[in-house]
């Protein structure tokens, strides 16, 4: 992986190096808002080299300067050294953990950001797969069309057919639950759920089929 520089542009201290910013859970950020509900908190450094690539900002510092960490755009941040690292090598990396350990749950959430970042090719904001909304990434997450446990290898490393992207405003739920499934490439309402009229009448959701 990369060393991540990027530099004081302006004032007194102009030209100083910033480095990735390790919180106090000895977490690294990344970003497109300054607001923390939209941080996505990675362990390593790799990961952030990744999402910074993919279009992302960094919480940045300097110790010597006694400061804040500022959110540093990805057009300001040099890689410094070492081997380019994609979003897709370390969820192919990330796969290999899980066969070794199926249950951490810290690995689920860094494979939900780090999916979800990848499935929105860095995008802040991308469309619903189901109701084709767009929405803001807070409000989106990256749904597993066939479940790993179900999936050959191949299959799990292919990250763009083994999931999409689903919103909160309902339609992960409902995917989940098994209201809606994927036939033959196409989501259509599962006929064999019980429904109520509160969900048939939800035009964005239960519209015929969707490509």
């Amino acid at each position: 992986m990369s060393r991540l520089v990027a530099r004081v542009r302006r004032g007194a201290n102009a030209g100083v190096p910033l480095y990735p910013h390790i919180h106090k859970d000895g977490m690294y950020v990344a970003s497109h808002t300054k607001f923390e509900v939209d941080y996505i908190r990675v362990e390593s450094v790799g990961d952030l080299e990744a999402l910074v690539r993919a279009g992302y900002k960094a919480r940045m510092s300097n110790q010597e300067l006694g400061r804040a960490p500022s959110l540093i755009s990805s057009d300001n941040i040099q890689f410094v050294g070492g081997n380019t690292v994609l979003l897709s090598t370390r969820l192919e990396k990330l796969e290999e953990e899980f066969d070794l350990d199926r249950d951490s749950i810290s690995k689920h959430r860094r494979e939900q950001a780090l999916l979800r970042a990848y499935l929105m090719n860095g995008n802040a904001t991308e469309e619903c797969s189901i109701c084709r909304r767009t929405l803001p990434e807070n409000m989106l997450v990256a749904s597993h069309i066939k479940m790993r446990s179900h999936c050959t290898n191949d299959e799990k490393l292919d990250f763009d057919n083994v999931a999409m992207i689903m919103c909160k405003l309902g339609c992960d739920d409902l995917f989940e639950k098994g209201y809606i499934v994927v036939q033959s490439g196409k989501v259509v309402a599962n006929p064999h759920r019980t429904s109520t009229p509160a969900l048939q009448c939800n035009p964005p959701i239960f519209r015929s089929s969707y490509s």
